[in-house]
Protein backbone atom coordinates (compact mmCIF):
# COMPACT_ATOMS: atom_id res chain seq x y z
CA UNK A 1 0.00 0.00 0.00
CA UNK A 2 2.66 2.31 0.86
CA UNK A 3 4.53 1.35 -2.47
CA UNK A 4 1.50 2.37 -4.10
CA UNK A 5 1.09 5.33 -2.61
CA UNK A 6 4.36 6.37 -3.24
CA UNK A 7 4.27 5.85 -6.81
CA UNK A 8 0.93 7.67 -7.13
CA UNK A 9 2.28 10.82 -5.42
CA UNK A 10 5.51 10.61 -8.35
CA UNK A 11 3.41 10.11 -10.68
CA UNK A 12 2.96 14.44 -11.80
CA UNK A 13 6.78 14.46 -11.64
CA UNK A 14 7.82 11.05 -13.41
CA UNK A 15 7.99 13.01 -16.92
CA UNK A 16 10.55 15.11 -16.45
CA UNK A 17 12.57 12.82 -13.65
CA UNK A 18 12.87 10.78 -17.19
CA UNK A 19 13.38 13.73 -19.12
CA UNK A 20 16.02 15.06 -16.93
CA UNK A 21 17.94 11.40 -16.92
CA UNK A 22 17.93 11.13 -20.65
CA UNK A 23 19.55 14.63 -21.43
CA UNK A 24 22.33 14.57 -18.98
CA UNK A 25 22.39 10.58 -20.37
CA UNK A 26 22.98 11.73 -24.20
CA UNK A 27 25.33 14.40 -22.98
CA UNK A 28 27.62 12.37 -21.62
CA UNK A 29 27.61 10.22 -24.80
CA UNK A 30 28.21 13.34 -26.82
CA UNK A 31 31.14 14.46 -24.78
CA UNK A 32 32.57 10.82 -24.89
CA UNK A 33 32.36 10.87 -28.78
CA UNK A 34 33.80 14.81 -29.22
CA UNK A 35 36.79 13.74 -27.47
CA UNK A 36 37.82 10.16 -28.48
CA UNK A 37 37.23 12.37 -32.40
CA UNK A 38 38.93 15.24 -31.79
CA UNK A 39 42.02 13.13 -30.63
CA UNK A 40 41.97 10.78 -33.97
CA UNK A 41 42.15 14.49 -35.81
CA UNK A 42 44.78 15.88 -34.12
CA UNK A 43 47.03 12.66 -35.52
CA UNK A 44 48.72 13.16 -38.74
CA UNK A 45 50.72 10.99 -40.82
CA UNK A 46 52.32 8.22 -39.44
CA UNK A 47 50.78 8.87 -35.99
CA UNK A 48 52.67 12.14 -35.62
CA UNK A 49 50.30 15.58 -34.38
CA UNK A 50 49.05 17.36 -37.29
CA UNK A 51 47.76 21.04 -37.82
CA UNK A 52 44.62 22.15 -35.70
CA UNK A 53 41.76 23.27 -37.64
CA UNK A 54 42.44 27.03 -39.00
CA UNK A 55 46.09 26.22 -39.78
CA UNK A 56 47.02 26.61 -36.10
CA UNK A 57 50.07 24.34 -35.22
CA UNK A 58 50.14 22.49 -31.70
CA UNK A 59 52.69 22.99 -28.97
CA UNK A 60 55.63 20.56 -28.77
CA UNK A 61 56.15 18.00 -26.46
CA UNK A 62 58.33 19.68 -24.06
CA UNK A 63 55.50 22.36 -24.06
CA UNK A 64 57.12 25.27 -26.25
CA UNK A 65 55.97 26.49 -29.08
CA UNK A 66 55.67 24.39 -32.61
CA UNK A 67 56.71 25.96 -35.84
CA UNK A 68 55.19 28.98 -37.08
CA UNK A 69 53.01 29.24 -33.98
CA UNK A 70 55.22 32.73 -33.71
CA UNK A 71 52.57 34.05 -36.50
CA UNK A 72 49.61 33.86 -34.28
CA UNK A 73 51.25 35.76 -31.20
CA UNK A 74 49.81 39.27 -30.81
CA UNK A 75 51.75 41.86 -31.31
CA UNK A 76 51.73 44.79 -28.47
CA UNK A 77 52.79 48.15 -30.37
CA UNK A 78 53.76 50.48 -26.70
CA UNK A 79 52.40 53.98 -26.86
CA UNK A 80 54.64 56.24 -27.59
CA UNK A 81 54.42 60.42 -27.36
CA UNK A 82 56.46 62.64 -29.16
CA UNK A 83 57.30 64.97 -26.15
CA UNK A 84 58.74 67.96 -28.49
CA UNK A 85 55.23 68.00 -30.15
CA UNK A 86 52.58 69.57 -28.09
CA UNK A 87 49.58 67.49 -26.35
CA UNK A 88 46.06 67.54 -28.19
CA UNK A 89 43.08 67.21 -26.53
CA UNK A 90 40.61 65.12 -28.54
CA UNK A 91 37.59 67.08 -28.55
CA UNK A 92 34.16 65.30 -28.95
CA UNK A 93 30.71 66.85 -30.30
CA UNK A 94 28.10 67.40 -27.55
CA UNK A 95 25.68 65.19 -29.21
CA UNK A 96 26.18 61.85 -31.13
CA UNK A 97 24.10 63.11 -34.28
CA UNK A 98 26.62 65.85 -34.67
CA UNK A 99 29.32 63.49 -34.65
CA UNK A 100 27.64 61.40 -37.67
CA UNK A 101 26.59 64.16 -39.61
CA UNK A 102 23.03 64.08 -38.76
CA UNK A 103 20.96 67.73 -39.40
CA UNK A 104 17.88 68.52 -38.03
CA UNK A 105 15.10 69.40 -40.44
CA UNK A 106 13.91 73.13 -40.17
CA UNK A 107 14.89 76.66 -38.43
CA UNK A 108 12.81 79.47 -38.69
CA UNK A 109 14.04 83.05 -38.47
CA UNK A 110 11.31 85.79 -37.76
CA UNK A 111 11.61 89.55 -38.49
CA UNK A 112 10.49 91.86 -36.31
CA UNK A 113 11.32 95.59 -35.37
CA UNK A 114 10.62 97.94 -32.28
CA UNK A 115 7.01 98.41 -33.55
CA UNK A 116 5.88 95.42 -33.76
CA UNK A 117 8.01 93.27 -31.05
CA UNK A 118 5.30 93.12 -28.13
CA UNK A 119 2.44 92.95 -30.79
CA UNK A 120 2.76 90.94 -33.81
CA UNK A 121 6.06 89.20 -32.41
CA UNK A 122 3.98 87.92 -29.64
CA UNK A 123 1.08 87.07 -31.54
CA UNK A 124 3.45 84.87 -33.64
CA UNK A 125 4.31 83.73 -30.62
CA UNK A 126 1.52 82.30 -29.07
CA UNK A 127 0.34 81.11 -31.72
CA UNK A 128 2.21 79.22 -34.60
CA UNK A 129 5.97 79.11 -32.97
CA UNK A 130 5.83 75.94 -30.56
CA UNK A 131 4.79 74.16 -34.22
CA UNK A 132 8.07 74.91 -35.02
CA UNK A 133 11.15 72.91 -33.88
CA UNK A 134 13.42 75.63 -33.68
CA UNK A 135 12.41 79.69 -33.59
CA UNK A 136 13.75 82.68 -33.25
CA UNK A 137 13.44 86.53 -33.64
CA UNK A 138 15.49 89.02 -34.92
CA UNK A 139 15.55 92.76 -34.69
CA UNK A 140 18.05 95.80 -35.47
CA UNK A 141 16.98 96.98 -31.53
CA UNK A 142 19.73 97.28 -29.47
CA UNK A 143 18.78 96.79 -25.92
CA UNK A 144 15.46 95.36 -26.17
CA UNK A 145 12.93 93.87 -23.70
CA UNK A 146 12.45 90.52 -24.90
CA UNK A 147 8.80 89.20 -24.15
CA UNK A 148 7.99 86.42 -22.27
CA UNK A 149 9.16 82.98 -23.83
CA UNK A 150 10.38 84.64 -26.72
CA UNK A 151 14.46 84.00 -28.25
CA UNK A 152 15.71 87.31 -29.54
CA UNK A 153 18.68 88.29 -31.06
CA UNK A 154 19.51 92.06 -31.15
CA UNK A 155 22.00 92.98 -34.11
CA UNK A 156 21.84 97.01 -32.72
CA UNK A 157 21.27 98.74 -36.30
CA UNK A 158 17.84 99.22 -37.58
CA UNK A 159 18.63 99.63 -41.03
CA UNK A 160 16.26 96.69 -43.17
CA UNK A 161 19.33 95.69 -45.36
CA UNK A 162 22.05 95.82 -42.50
CA UNK A 163 19.59 93.67 -40.54
CA UNK A 164 18.87 91.50 -43.26
CA UNK A 165 22.89 91.13 -43.55
CA UNK A 166 23.55 90.53 -39.77
CA UNK A 167 20.46 87.47 -39.42
CA UNK A 168 21.69 85.84 -42.63
CA UNK A 169 25.30 86.15 -41.54
CA UNK A 170 23.86 84.64 -37.87
CA UNK A 171 22.30 81.93 -39.25
CA UNK A 172 25.12 80.11 -41.02
CA UNK A 173 27.68 80.91 -38.22
CA UNK A 174 25.18 79.64 -35.38
CA UNK A 175 22.79 77.04 -37.40
CA UNK A 176 24.28 76.53 -40.78
CA UNK A 177 25.59 73.01 -39.78
CA UNK A 178 22.60 71.56 -37.42
CA UNK A 179 19.68 72.36 -40.15
CA UNK A 180 18.63 71.31 -43.66
CA UNK A 181 16.32 74.04 -44.03
CA UNK A 182 15.79 77.34 -43.01
CA UNK A 183 12.59 79.21 -43.51
CA UNK A 184 12.79 83.26 -43.15
CA UNK A 185 9.06 85.15 -42.55
CA UNK A 186 8.37 88.86 -41.71
CA UNK A 187 6.53 89.34 -38.05
CA UNK A 188 3.27 90.27 -40.51
CA UNK A 189 3.39 87.05 -42.00
CA UNK A 190 0.45 83.78 -40.52
CA UNK A 191 2.28 80.73 -41.85
CA UNK A 192 0.69 77.71 -41.59
CA UNK A 193 3.67 75.62 -40.05
CA UNK A 194 2.21 72.06 -40.02
CA UNK A 195 2.21 72.90 -44.38
CA UNK A 196 5.27 74.64 -44.17
CA UNK A 197 6.86 71.71 -42.26
CA UNK A 198 5.54 69.06 -44.70
CA UNK A 199 6.66 71.21 -47.18
CA UNK A 200 10.31 70.43 -46.33
CA UNK A 201 9.79 66.98 -46.07
CA UNK A 202 9.04 66.40 -49.79
CA UNK A 203 12.04 68.34 -51.09
CA UNK A 204 15.21 67.10 -51.50
CA UNK A 205 18.23 68.76 -49.17
CA UNK A 206 20.91 67.98 -51.86
CA UNK A 207 19.72 71.10 -54.36
CA UNK A 208 19.93 74.74 -53.78
CA UNK A 209 16.96 76.10 -53.44
CA UNK A 210 15.20 79.27 -53.16
CA UNK A 211 11.61 78.83 -52.76
CA UNK A 212 8.45 82.10 -52.06
CA UNK A 213 6.21 83.77 -53.56
CA UNK A 214 8.37 85.27 -56.68
CA UNK A 215 8.25 88.79 -57.93
CA UNK A 216 10.02 90.62 -60.64
CA UNK A 217 12.41 93.41 -59.75
CA UNK A 218 11.48 96.73 -60.60
CA UNK A 219 12.71 97.43 -63.91
CA UNK A 220 15.19 94.74 -63.94
CA UNK A 221 15.51 91.25 -65.68
CA UNK A 222 12.11 89.68 -66.71
CA UNK A 223 13.36 86.21 -66.15
CA UNK A 224 15.14 87.21 -62.19
CA UNK A 225 12.83 86.79 -59.46
CA UNK A 226 13.56 87.36 -55.89
CA UNK A 227 10.68 86.01 -53.26
CA UNK A 228 8.82 88.79 -51.62
CA UNK A 229 9.36 88.37 -47.92
CA UNK A 230 6.07 89.13 -46.48
CA UNK A 231 5.34 85.50 -47.66
CA UNK A 232 8.38 84.21 -46.00
CA UNK A 233 10.85 81.70 -48.37
CA UNK A 234 12.50 78.25 -47.81
CA UNK A 235 16.18 78.65 -48.13
CA UNK A 236 18.01 75.51 -48.38
CA UNK A 237 21.63 74.59 -46.49
CA UNK A 238 23.61 74.21 -49.57
CA UNK A 239 22.51 77.51 -51.08
CA UNK A 240 23.38 78.80 -47.88
CA UNK A 241 26.71 78.15 -47.39
CA UNK A 242 27.30 79.02 -50.87
CA UNK A 243 25.82 82.45 -50.26
CA UNK A 244 27.82 83.28 -47.03
CA UNK A 245 31.67 84.30 -48.72
CA UNK A 246 29.39 86.67 -50.71
CA UNK A 247 27.14 88.63 -47.93
CA UNK A 248 30.20 91.29 -47.70
CA UNK A 249 30.41 91.93 -51.10
CA UNK A 250 26.34 92.43 -51.61
CA UNK A 251 26.78 94.31 -48.88
CA UNK A 252 29.06 96.79 -50.47
CA UNK A 253 27.97 96.48 -53.68
CA UNK A 254 24.20 96.00 -54.20
CA UNK A 255 21.78 99.05 -53.27
CA UNK A 256 18.66 98.42 -52.41
CA UNK A 257 15.43 99.80 -50.61
CA UNK A 258 14.05 96.69 -49.60
CA UNK A 259 16.16 93.62 -47.93
CA UNK A 260 14.19 90.67 -49.82
CA UNK A 261 15.17 92.22 -53.18
CA UNK A 262 18.79 92.70 -51.46
CA UNK A 263 18.92 89.25 -50.99
CA UNK A 264 17.62 87.78 -54.13
CA UNK A 265 19.51 90.43 -56.04
CA UNK A 266 22.79 88.54 -53.88
CA UNK A 267 21.57 85.22 -54.66
CA UNK A 268 21.03 86.03 -58.38
CA UNK A 269 24.47 87.72 -59.08
CA UNK A 270 26.95 85.76 -57.05
CA UNK A 271 25.16 82.31 -57.32
CA UNK A 272 22.39 82.37 -60.76
CA UNK A 273 19.54 81.15 -58.74
CA UNK A 274 16.35 82.47 -59.04
CA UNK A 275 13.45 82.55 -56.44
CA UNK A 276 10.73 80.15 -57.63
CA UNK A 277 7.47 78.94 -56.72
CA UNK A 278 7.14 75.44 -57.11
CA UNK A 279 9.88 72.70 -57.01
CA UNK A 280 9.75 69.34 -57.39
CA UNK A 281 5.78 68.96 -57.65
CA UNK A 282 5.25 71.16 -54.51
CA UNK A 283 4.02 74.59 -54.81
CA UNK A 284 4.31 77.06 -52.66
CA UNK A 285 0.87 78.76 -52.16
CA UNK A 286 0.11 82.30 -50.83
CA UNK A 287 -2.47 84.41 -50.04
CA UNK A 288 -2.83 88.05 -49.86
CA UNK A 289 -5.00 89.92 -47.46
CA UNK A 290 -7.08 92.85 -48.26
CA UNK A 291 -8.40 95.36 -46.35
CA UNK A 292 -10.77 94.54 -43.67
CA UNK A 293 -10.76 90.85 -44.80
CA UNK A 294 -12.74 88.72 -42.57
CA UNK A 295 -11.02 85.31 -42.35
CA UNK A 296 -14.09 83.76 -41.28
CA UNK A 297 -15.95 84.63 -44.54
CA UNK A 298 -13.00 83.67 -46.67
CA UNK A 299 -14.09 80.76 -49.14
CA UNK A 300 -11.91 81.03 -52.00
CA UNK A 301 -9.85 77.85 -52.21
CA UNK A 302 -6.31 79.66 -52.82
CA UNK A 303 -6.94 81.04 -49.24
CA UNK A 304 -8.13 77.86 -47.89
CA UNK A 305 -4.46 76.44 -49.49
CA UNK A 306 -2.29 78.95 -48.82
CA UNK A 307 0.41 78.69 -46.72
CA UNK A 308 1.46 82.02 -45.90
CA UNK A 309 -1.22 85.09 -45.41
CA UNK A 310 -0.19 88.74 -45.48
CA UNK A 311 -0.34 91.16 -44.49
CA UNK A 312 -1.73 91.27 -40.99
CA UNK A 313 -1.82 94.50 -39.72
CA UNK A 314 -2.77 93.31 -35.69
CA UNK A 315 -3.33 90.80 -33.52
CA UNK A 316 -6.58 90.53 -33.48
CA UNK A 317 -6.26 89.25 -37.30
CA UNK A 318 -3.60 86.96 -36.58
CA UNK A 319 -5.43 85.18 -33.86
CA UNK A 320 -8.47 85.17 -36.39
CA UNK A 321 -6.71 83.88 -38.92
CA UNK A 322 -4.96 81.26 -36.68
CA UNK A 323 -8.26 80.18 -35.20
CA UNK A 324 -9.46 79.42 -38.96
CA UNK A 325 -6.85 77.60 -40.12
CA UNK A 326 -6.90 75.33 -36.85
CA UNK A 327 -10.58 74.23 -38.16
CA UNK A 328 -9.94 73.58 -41.41
CA UNK A 329 -7.16 71.37 -40.38
CA UNK A 330 -9.68 69.47 -37.37
CA UNK A 331 -12.23 69.71 -40.22
CA UNK A 332 -9.67 67.29 -42.89
CA UNK A 333 -8.58 65.51 -39.68
CA UNK A 334 -12.28 64.34 -38.88
CA UNK A 335 -12.78 63.78 -42.70
CA UNK A 336 -10.21 61.43 -42.75
CA UNK A 337 -11.29 59.68 -39.70
CA UNK A 338 -14.64 58.94 -41.71
CA UNK A 339 -13.43 58.07 -44.99
CA UNK A 340 -10.92 55.19 -42.94
CA UNK A 341 -13.77 54.35 -40.95
CA UNK A 342 -15.53 53.47 -44.59
CA UNK A 343 -12.59 51.84 -46.08
CA UNK A 344 -13.35 49.77 -42.65
CA UNK A 345 -16.57 48.85 -43.28
CA UNK A 346 -16.27 48.28 -46.59
CA UNK A 347 -13.26 45.85 -46.32
CA UNK A 348 -15.72 43.77 -43.15
CA UNK A 349 -18.29 42.03 -45.27
CA UNK A 350 -14.47 40.52 -47.25
CA UNK A 351 -13.03 39.07 -44.34
CA UNK A 352 -14.26 36.05 -43.32
CA UNK A 353 -16.40 35.80 -40.27
CA UNK A 354 -14.70 34.97 -36.91
CA UNK A 355 -15.85 31.52 -35.86
CA UNK A 356 -18.45 30.77 -33.24
CA UNK A 357 -17.24 30.04 -29.50
CA UNK A 358 -18.83 26.91 -28.33
CA UNK A 359 -19.24 26.95 -24.38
Amino acid sequence: MRLAALLAALRPVLPLVLGLSLGCSLSLLRASWSQSGGEDRCLGAAGRPGPLAGGAHPEAADGRPGPGHEDFRPRIVPYYRDPNKPYKKVLRTRYIQTELGFHERLFVAVLTSKATLNTLAVAVNKTVAHHFPRLLYFTGLRSAKVPHGMVLVAHGDERPIWLMYETMHYIHQHFGSDYDWFYIMQDDTYAQAEQVKALVTHLSINQDVYLGRAEEFIGGDEQARYCHGGFGYLISRSLLLKLHPHLDSCRNEILSVRPDEWLGRCIIDFLGITCVSQLQGQHYHTYELAKNTEPEKEEEEEFQAALAVHPVSDMTLMYRLHKHFSRIQLDRAYQEIQDLQMQIRNLTSLTPAAPLLLS
